[in-house]
């Protein structure tokens, strides 16, 4: 299913591999976009295995399951496994990891090993072997994670990203197209100027952590949401996109949006979602908006559509406003990770 390159490609240069792929310096690498979860394909290994990993702005931790999970485990038994017996390549770097999450907590081994990631194929990769989880995430459409947060250290080795722009690419920036579930993609070593309209804004980033940037204010409509300032931490670890409780509400009391039990996301009134405002986010003097047919998902059932507003807070409340995926297709968000900055455009729409 998942095909290697054969063993001429491996003797390029990665400059060459680079501009073979996308044009000198740039690296183009296919990503599903199911329902706002970004995920890509790691082969790792000399003889490899194919696992689908989450493309995580969130952290810079990297890791797949062990073959040497305990299968009775639910999360363990329904996901696909390294196997670092059958791979040739592959080092012990005899050193454990863990990996923290606002809802879990991932620990196993660090191994090193072959690892190819779309037609790119990289030697010595550090990355984690999970082998224990706090929660159960068999569920998820995805196997591990592929950290790609700030942070130029993490408890599985180098991060993946200090890797791969360190092959001679042309910048140390990434962004994702999400034009279209069909067509979506990671770009690394360069901004896509082909996938955003007006200027780019840059800001720095305010933790070496995370994605974040401050910014003067958000608007719904005219009304200011937080005119002294407030935090935007660009993350695609979420799907939606959660702001400060307080400030969400605002917003819930201006489209009507009406509470469904046991979930998080409202629902609106469909006829009315026409006259629903901007979200405008104002940065460096520069409005960029998500329109509300950018912020409302509709469905219909039958003859019958639903419509729920993609804008939410949760119960242990945030102080900032969280970008998830579905904001990074309204704006066009590249990802510096050598300057520690955050650049913003309206995506082509």
């Amino acid at each position: 299913m998942h095909k290697i390159l054969p063993l001429t490609i491996i003797l390029l240069t990665i400059p060459e591999l680079c501009s073979y792929l996308y044009g000198e310096g740039k690296v183009r690498i296919p990503v599903t976009n199911s329902h706002y979860t970004l995920t890509t394909t790691l082969s790792l290994g000399s003889h490899p295995d194919h696992l689908r990993v989450l493309l995580n702005t969130a952290s810079s931790e990297t890791w797949v399951p062990s073959s040497d999970c305990d299968r009775r485990l639910t999360w363990c038994r329904e996901h696909g496994h390294y196997n670092h017996r059958e791979s040739k390549s592959h080092e012990d770097r005899h050193r454990n990891f863990t990996a923290h999450y606002q809802d879990n907590e991932v620990g196993g081994r660090v191994s090193a090993d072959l690892v190819q990631i779309g037609d790119v194929i990289l030697q010595g990769v550090e990355f984690g072997e999970a082998l224990s989880s706090r929660t159960d995430f068999s569920y998820s459409g995805f196997d591990g994670v592929l950290g790609l947060g700030p942070a130029k250290v993490s408890s599985t080795g180098h991060p993946f990203l200090t890797e791969l722009l360190a092959k001679g690419l042309d910048d140390t920036v990434f962004s994702f197209s999400l034009s279209s579930p069909d067509n979506a993609s990671v770009v690394v070593g360069g901004v896509q100027y082909d996938s955003y309209t007006g200027n780019m804004v840059w800001s720095k980033i305010i933790s070496p952590e995370r994605w974040q940037i401050e910014i003067p204010d958000i608007k719904v409509g005219t009304i200011s949401l937080c005119s002294t300032g407030c935090v935007l931490e660009f993350s695609t670890e979420v799907e939606v996109i959660v702001g400060p409780l307080m400030q969400v509400e605002q917003l819930y009391q201006l489209v009507d949006a009406r509470e469904i039990p046991g979930v998080t996301i409202r629902s609106v009134d469909c006829s009315k979602v026409e006259e629903f405002p901007n979200l405008t986010f104002i940065v460096k003097g520069v409005e960029f908006s998500v329109t509300p047919r950018e912020y409302v998902e509709s469905t219909k059932v039958g003859s019958t559509e639903f419509c729920f507003l993609m804008i939410t807070s949760v119960e242990a409340d945030v102080d900032r406003w969280i970008m998830g995926t579905l904001a990074h297709q309204p704006l066009y968000v590249a990802y510096d990770f050598g300057r520690n900055q955050i650049g913003l455009a309206q995506a082509v729409r």
